[in-house]
């Protein structure tokens, strides 16, 4: 009876954002909440950014309707406090997007609030176990904290960071919402499955509109809390469960974007090794074009295929996770992280020795346009 549960879930968010997204387009168009090409954004004219609202408002709404249905695994599987903290953390992350979408946001500002919000989470003992790490235990209650805090917001930007590419940033997040649902369905985490199944109709929903050429873009609004919620319920899953599966799952199932990020960090850092400190630590927040999608760009790959790629190694990745949960092997799953880690670090540097790869070839275009008189570039 669940299945049918979350299938209707899935179904409701989305046709919710499918209805949303005209109404949520115009009104970006008449605020102008549009992104313009430069920096991260690769388009060629303005695209209206407030997609995330209507994603946003899908999820709300069919979650919503499955707690009236569902509501007595609520009040059994969640406290009165986290019936309140849960909402109001995802409502601060929403602002913080929303605020970033209309009128801007400093970068200080901005994580500053989500780590308000990932506070708020914790409080309400949505937290790392200590007992789920290696050589750790209970009285080591306080670093596990400050790992959840740290671990929910990486995951909050790094799936922000994801948004570079028509399509690239939702189909992504409903993967990876996948894989999670179906690890919290097989440990019984009904809340989990249902938040994920939710999150997976609306990423679809807005898909719709959002494959290239995409007519509307998630914004802040939509990325931040689209991580935000990935990251929280990753938590929440990985709570009294089998060690190492609770450790295992998150890692491997956000491998992507995670150590994506974690990559193009340490690339920022080391660029800028002949500058203070300081400067060199705050180059690592800015944006850039040095992501993994940008990268592939470089290769000379058309982006709907790029995208397409990148769903691929997701989907890998996820599955990848779902086999370590399921034998709860450590050895197995520190193997699946280090391959992760090794993809992700050679198609980057793949990318970034892209034009000395290319070079060879635009030197036989030359000479052929030289021998049989064809113009370069044609």
């Amino acid at each position: 009876m669940i299945y049918l549960y979350l299938l209707a879930g899935v179904l409701m968010a989305l046709a919710i954002t499918s209805a949303f997204l005209p109404l949520i387009r115009r009104l970006a168009l008449a605020v102008r909440a549009v992104d313009y090409p430069g920096g991260r954004r690769l388009q060629a004219e303005g695209i209206p950014r407030l997609g995330g609202v209507a994603v946003i408002a899908g999820m709300l709404t069919a979650q919503a309707v499955l707690v009236v249905l569902l509501w007595n695994h609520w009040t059994t599987h969640l406290t009165p406090l986290e019936l309140v903290a849960i909402p109001l953390a995802v409502g601060i992350v929403f602002a913080c997007g929303l605020i970033e979408d209309t009128v801007g946001l400093s970068p200080l500002f901005r994580i500053a609030l989500q780590a308000i919000a990932a506070v708020v989470v914790i409080r309400a003992g949505w937290c790392i176990n200590p007992s789920s790490l290696p050589f750790l235990g209970p009285e080591f209650e306080t670093p596990c904290w400050i790992l959840t805090l740290l671990w929910i917001v990486g995951v909050t930007n790094a799936v922000n960071l994801l948004d570079g590419l028509d399509g690239l940033a939702g189909g992504v997040t409903a993967i990876i919402a996948t894989g999670l649902g179906i690890f919290a369905l097989g440990t019984g985490n009904i809340v989990a499955a249902v938040a994920m199944s939710t999150m997976v109709g609306a990423c679809l929903g807005f898909l719709r509109k959002n494959w290239s050429p995409a007519q509307i873009y998630l914004g802040d609004s939509g990325s931040l809390t689209l991580g935000f919620l990935l990251a929280i319920v990753s938590v929440h899953a990985s709570l009294k469960i089998s060690a190492v599966a609770a450790i295992l799952f998150p890692i491997l199932a956000l491998g992507l974007p995670v150590f994506d990020t974690l990559l193009v960090m340490v690339f920022r850092f080391r660029k800028k090794i002949r500058t203070p400190m300081l400067r060199r630590v705050a180059s690592v927040f800015r944006a850039d074009r040095s992501h993994l999608h940008h990268l592939m760009l470089r290769l000379g790959l058309n982006r709907s295929r790029i995208v397409v790629g990148i769903y691929a190694v997701t989907v890998t990745f996820c599955a990848l996770a779902l086999i370590a949960a399921t034998y709860r092997n450590m050895a197995l799953g520190i193997a699946f992280m280090l391959f992760e880690l090794a993809v992700v670090f050679a198609i980057r540097h793949l990318g970034l020795h892209a034009e000395v790869l290319s070079a060879p070839i635009n030197k036989r275009k030359k000479l052929k346009a030289l021998l049989f008189g064809e113009q370069h570039g044609n």
